[in-house]
């Protein structure tokens, strides 16, 4: 967004005079320094004094204490509006009513120019005997002598007096001058060189120009963005407020990747988190992250990221722990689940087969005990955990035979239209002669001769009967046997099914912003973190709090007998805005009816 600017100032006539410009935002810097956009050349004036925001909600002017006086009353933050006057040192700025297409029109005027400050005192100026440019060249040559040259001559120097000999017909002949600017520019690099350049910057570490674009000038961000394109900014700038938050966003890449130190080039010190988080309001007033300083005794407790199955396209909601558990904190994920049912040390019934505490299957009539590895398995790369399916997981238990005297046959763990076609094409099949070799027709089921040619009124009749047959399965799934209620809601309704199944929507990961490995726990036993043997609810949230993380894990200090853990271990700076929105709807189980 674009801001206006008039300059107002007095010709020799005594006439006022306007020089406009305009500004380009979101963030004007204001002050005598040459970066400025509002540039105020007085001395009088801070080299940073100010600096102005705009976005759609308006314009927010600040500054450090005492530097700013809003409509006669001093003030380091305000929200301008039209008829609002600012007075910075000797100058005034009046707030007008932009024109079209600008979000703001100031009006600069140098109310106390600096010739009539201090009284009309006179002050005479005699030149020194030696000047400042003398002085000037004086400090150069000397600084290039002492810190360049002198360190320099002892190995442009010492390349050796005499040339390799060339041994007559082996090689040519040796160039005394390529030979001594080869050995001087050996000698040289290392010299000017501070250090190896990290790992991942090797194979180009001998292109200096790589980094270094222009002589003696600090690696700018663009030529590192030029190889690290996909990098995502910590915190959106739009966010940025205060003079902190502005420190901040000016922050170049190196001051933090400091190349040339060895192997390893990203910075692991917890004191660089710890000087925004500890006070992150100061930083983007909006920020919901809380106040860290370190994690074994500064630190909030966790945030949970909840879901809807009622509401698909709703946001993700973000509910910090708490003890004990908020109205807020329920998984509504439409899923009937009882864990402590599944859990029970006496073990469950099993269809297939037995297993005994050891996981060994027998036939001694024992019912299977269940463990959390039984249906949780790790995920590729460890970080996660597989998601639950009703065909690996539940259907050797939860069968969802529909005629089991007559087929072996399941109905399909789908939608309520996919269940509803299966069964009408089966009995259509069925009462039209059809019949598959696995299945035994049912004695109360007309059925047609097979290979008869039947007319349409008799065809019609065929599949009618198959309709009311097919229909009077569904009712016994979704009423009357309960197969499909013992896991899912489900409710009546007028469609051509006559049953709908609420749709199941279960986040795979509570925690996107934090980095956790299940591999690097699969030590622990699931309960320490998760306790789940009494729960009888899929609503129950099971997560583990900061507490239980800090029987194992300490702050950056070493404790003995405990996992060192600083700010690096457990969050990816650079992640972005929507980094954590990302990975929760790619690690999300598919929503929909089951």
């Amino acid at each position: 967004m674009d801001i206006q600017i008039s300059y107002v100032s007095i010709n020799r006539r005594g006439q006022e005079q306007r020089d406009q410009r305009r500004i380009e935002g979101p963030l004007i810097n204001v002050g005598r320094g040459s970066q400025c956009q509002l540039h105020l050349p007085d001395p009088r004036i801070a080299l940073q004094h100010a600096h102005i925001t705009v976005s759609e909600s308006g314009a927010v002017m600040e500054s450090d204490p005492g530097r700013m006086v809003i409509n006669g009353r001093a003030s380091d933050s305000t929200r301008l509006a039209v008829g609002d006057r600012i007075e910075l040192g000797p100058y005034l700025l009046e707030v007008e009513a932009p024109p079209q297409g600008v979000a703001l029109a100031l009006v600069v005027s140098l109310v106390v120019p600096l010739s009539s400050f201090g009284g009309g005192r006179r002050f005479e100026l005699r030149a020194p005997r030696l000047s400042k440019r003398r002085l000037s060249y004086v400090a150069f040559f000397g600084a290039l002598l002492l810190c360049l040259l002198i360190p320099l001559s002892q190995d442009l120097l010492g390349y050796p007096a005499k040339p390799p000999v060339a041994v007559k017909g082996k090689g040519p002949p040796v160039d005394m001058q390529e030979h001594v600017v080869r050995n001087v520019s050996a000698k040289l690099l290392p010299t000017l060189n501070p250090g190896p350049v990290s790992r991942a910057h090797q194979n180009f570490g001998d292109d200096c120009r790589a980094c270094h674009e222009q002589p003696f000038i600090q690696v700018q961000d663009r030529a590192c963005i030029a190889c690290h394109k996909s990098i995502k900014e910590h915190v959106p700038v739009a966010d940025l407020t205060g003079l902190k938050g502005h420190a901040f966003r000016d922050t170049r890449c190196a001051e933090c990747h400091r190349d040339h130190k060895g192997i390893q080039m990203a910075p692991r010190s917890q004191e660089q988190c710890a000087d925004c988080h500890r006070d992150v309001t100061a930083v983007a007033a909006k920020a919901k992250s809380g106040k860290v300083t370190d994690f074994a005794d500064g630190h909030p407790e966790f945030r949970l990221t909840l879901l809807d199955a009622n509401k698909p396209d709703a946001a993700p909601n973000r509910v910090r722990m708490t003890t004990p558990p908020s109205k807020e904190m329920v998984e509504r994920s439409n899923l009937k689940f009882d864990h402590k049912l599944h859990m029970d040390p006496a073990g469950v019934r099993d269809p297939n087969g037995r297993m005994d505490p050891a996981g060994m299957r027998d036939a001694q009539g024992r019912p299977t005990v269940l463990k959390c590895s039984t249906c949780h398995q790790i995920a590729e790369g460890g970080r996660l955990i597989a998601p639950i399916s009703m065909e690996k997981n539940c259907q050797s238990c939860h069968s969802l035979a529909f005629e089991p005297k007559i087929t072996s046959r399941q109905v399909v763990h789908g939608d309520e239209a996919q269940i509803a076609t299966m069964l009408r094409e089966f009995y259509a099949r069925l009462v039209l002669g059809d019949v598959p070799p696995d299945v035994s027709p049912p004695l109360d089921l007309p059925r047609m001769r097979p290979g008869a040619e039947l007319a349409f009124p008799e065809r019609l009749q065929a599949m009618q009967i198959a309709d009311q047959k097919a229909n009077m399965v569904l009712r016994e799934l979704f009423d009357t046997r309960k197969v499909c209620v013992t896991c899912h809601e489900v409710s009546k309704t007028t469609g051509s099914v006559g049953w709908r199944v609420a749709p199941v929507r279960i986040a795979k990961i509570w925690m996107p912003q934090a980095l956790f490995s299940h591999a690097k726990h699969k030590s622990e036993d699931c309960t320490k973190c998760h306790d789940i043997t009494k729960s009888t609810s899929s609503s129950t949230i099971a997560m583990p709090s900061v507490k239980v993380c800090q029987e194992c894990h300490t702050g950056a200090s070493f404790i003995v007998g405990k996992v060192t853990s600083d700010c690096g271990m457990c969050h990816k700076f650079h992640a972005g805005r929507d980094y954590w929105h990302a990975e929760l709807q790619a690690q999300m189980l598919p929503g929909g009816k089951k």
